[in-house]
C-alpha cells in the first residue's frame, strides 16, 4: 500500500513540481523582483494565519478514520462546520492585521481575496482526510496536479493579459470550487463517502482539544516556511524579499521526493501500530539512511553550484539570490528528517512530543530572524531557516533514539557523508564546465561510490534491486 501511494505520488507529484517549477520561474521573470516581492508577502501573511482556520483538526480526523473508517460518521460534518467558524475568525483576524501592519493597499487586498481559500478549504480539506484516512493518496495526489494546474492556467491567463499580481492571488482562490467539486465525485465513486448529513456541536471542543497538538504542528511549520518573509518585509526591500523567496521556492521543489512519501505514510503505519507495534522501526530506520542518500548531496552539489543555478534559471537582477540558496539548499537534508519524523510520530501517537519540538522550533525560528535579519537582511533570514531546521532534526533524533534505540548504524551513514564530500571536491574542480556535464558526472560518481563503499548492506542492495526489477516490469507489462 505504501509503495503504490509513494510511486503513484512520486510520478503526480514529480510532473507537477517540474511543471509549477517551470510556471515559477515565468511568473518571477513576467512580474519582476518587486511585485513578486508584494505576491510573496501576501501568501506568507495569509498562510501564516491560515492555521486558525484549521487548528490540526483535518489531520486528527484523517488519522482517526485511518484507524477506523467508521469515525468519518461521525466526525466528517462537524469538522466541516466547525472549520467554517474558524474560517470566519481566521479571515477576520488575518485582514486587520493585515491592515495594522501598514502594509500597502494592493497587499491588503491580496491578503483580503486569499482569505475566501480559507472558507473553500473548509469543505476542501474534510474532503481530503477522507480519502488520506481511507489510504487514497493516488486520488488526493491526482486532485493536486488538478489544483495546480487550474491555477497555472488562470494565472497564467491573467498574466498573458498584462494583470497585476492580485489576479495571480485571484487565481489561486478561484480554483478551489472546481476541485471540491472533483474531489467529491471521486469519493462518491469510489464509495468513501461523505457520510450523511449531522451536526453534534457538542463535539466541537472535543475535536479541538484532539486537533490542537497537530494545530501547534501546523502553526510552527508555517512559521517556519513564512514568519521569515513576514519579517524580512519590515527590513528590505520588496525586490530583496522576491530574491529570497526566489531561492527558498527553488528548495521546496526539491523536497518534493519526501514529501510525498511522507503523506504516503502516515495512514498506513498509523494502522499497523495499532495491529503490530515492532513493525514501525525498521521503516525508521531505512527511512533515514534513503533520506541521506538523497539529500546530502543536493545540499553539497547545491551550494556549489548556486550561482549557475540562479543564473541559467532567473533574470540576472536576481545574482544576489545564489547567496540565499547556497545555505537554503542545507535545509534540504535537514527538513527531510524532522518532516519524516513528525509524520511518524503521528502513526505511533506521539504527536503530543511532535508538538512540543515544533512548538520549540517556532519560537527558535522567531527568535533567530529577530535577531539576523535586521543585521544581515536575506542571508540572516536564510541561515535562520536552517539553523532551526537542524534543531528540530537534533530533537526528533532524540525522541527516536529513546523510542527505538539504537540502530541507525553511523559507520555506513559515514559513508554517505564521505561520498557526499568527495563529489563536492568533484563539482568544485569542474566549475568551469556545463551544468548538465557537473551534474551528470557528479551523480555517476557519487552514486558508485556509495554502492561500492558498502553504504548499504548486502540485504539493503539486494531489496533495492528487486525493487527497481519490479518496477521495470511492471512498465514493461
Amino acid at each position: 500500500m505504501i509503495a503504490r501511494n509513494t510511486l503513484f505520488g512520486l510520478g503526480a507529484q514529480f510532473a507537477l513540481r517540474v511543471a509549477s517549477f517551470i510556471f515559477t520561474i515565468l511568473v518571477i521573470r513576467t512580474l519582476g523582483g518587486e511585485a513578486f516581492g508584494q505576491y510573496s508577502i501576501v501568501l506568507a501573511w495569509a498562510s501564516l494565519f491560515s492555521v486558525i482556520g484549521d487548528l490540526g483538526i483535518n489531520q486528527y480526523l484523517a488519522r482517526e478514520i485511518a484507524r477506523d473508517p467508521k469515525k468519518a460518521d461521525e466526525l466528517f460534518w462537524d469538522t466541516v462546520a466547525l472549520r467554517f467558524v474558524l474560517a470566519l475568525i481566521a479571515s477576520i483576524i488575518t485582514t486587520a492585521g493585515a491592515a495594522l501592519n501598514g502594509y500597502s493597499g494592493n497587499i491588503v487586498l491580496g491578503v483580503v481575496i486569499y482569505t475566501g481559500s480559507y472558507f473553500l478549504q473548509a469543505v476542501l480539506a474534510p474532503l481530503g482526510s477522507l480519502l488520506t484516512g481511507n489510504e487514497r493518496v493516488d486520488i488526493m495526489s491526482t486532485m493536486s496536479v488538478v489544483t495546480q494546474i487550474l491555477f497555472m492556467i488562470f494565472a497564467g491567463l491573467f498574466l498573458y493579459l498584462g494583470l497585476n499580481f492580485i489576479w495571480v492571488v485571484i487565481a489561486s482562490v478561484i480554483n478551489l470550487p472546481i476541485v471540491i467539486v472533483l474531489q467529491y465525485l471521486a469519493i462518491r465513486r469510489n464509495h468513501l463517502g461523505p457520510p450523511r448529513f449531522h451536526l453534534n456541536p457538542s463535539l466541537w471542543w472535543f475535536v479541538i482539544k484532539h486537533g490542537l497538538p497537530f494545530g501547534v504542528v501546523h502553526l510552527s511549520l508555517s512559521f517556519a516556511f513564512r514568519v521569515d518573509t513576514v519579517l524580512l518585509s519590515g527590513h528590505v526591500s520588496d525586490t530583496q524579499v522576491g530574491w529570497y523567496n526566489a531561492a527558498y521556492n527553488l528548495t521546496l521543489t526539491l523536497l518534493t521526493l519526501t514529501r510525498t512519501f511522507n503523506d504516503a505514510i502516515l495512514p498506513t503505519l498509523a494502522r499497523e501500530h495499532v495491529y503490530n507495534p515492532n513493525s514501525v522501526r525498521p521503516w525508521y530506520y531505512h527511512s533515514v539512511k534513503v533520506m541521506l542518500l538523497i539529500g546530502l548531496p543536493i545540499a553539497v552539489g547545491g551550494m556549489l553550484t548556486a550561482d549557475k543555478l540562479v543564473q541559467i534559471l532567473y533574470e540576472p537582477n536576481f545574482a544576489p539570490a545564489a547567496l540565499a540558496l547556497a545555505i537554503l539548499v542545507w535545509d534540504i537534508p535537514v527538513v527531510m528528517y524532522h518532516s519524516f519524523c513528525g509524520n511518524m510520530t503521528t502513526s505511533i501517537k506521539r504527536e503530543g512530543s511532535a508538538a512540543r519540538i515544533y512548538g520549540s522550533l517556532g519560537i527558535i525560528n522567531l527568535l533567530l530572524n529577530l535577531l539576523f535579519i535586521p543585521r544581515f537582511g536575506i542571508l540572516g533570514a536564510s541561515l535562520a531557516t536552517v539553523l532551526t531546521d537542524l534543531a528540530g532534526a537534533a530533537q526528533f533524533y532524540f525522541l527516536f533514539r529513546h523510542e527505538f534505540g539504537a540502530g541507525l548504524g553511523f559507520t555506513r551513514l559515514a559513508r554517505i557523508g564521505i561520498g557526499a564530500a568527495l563529489m563536492g571536491v568533484l563539482v568544485y574542480l569542474l566549475r568551469d564546465w556545463n551544468f548538465v556535464v557537473i551534474t551528470l558526472a557528479a551523480a555517476v560518481f557519487y552514486a558508485l561510490f556509495v554502492w561500492l563503499s558498502g553504504a548499504f548492506s548486502l540485504e539493503e542492495r539486494t531489496r533495492l534491486v528487486q525493487f527497481v526489477a519490479r518496477r521495470l516490469r511492471l512498465r514493461m507489462a
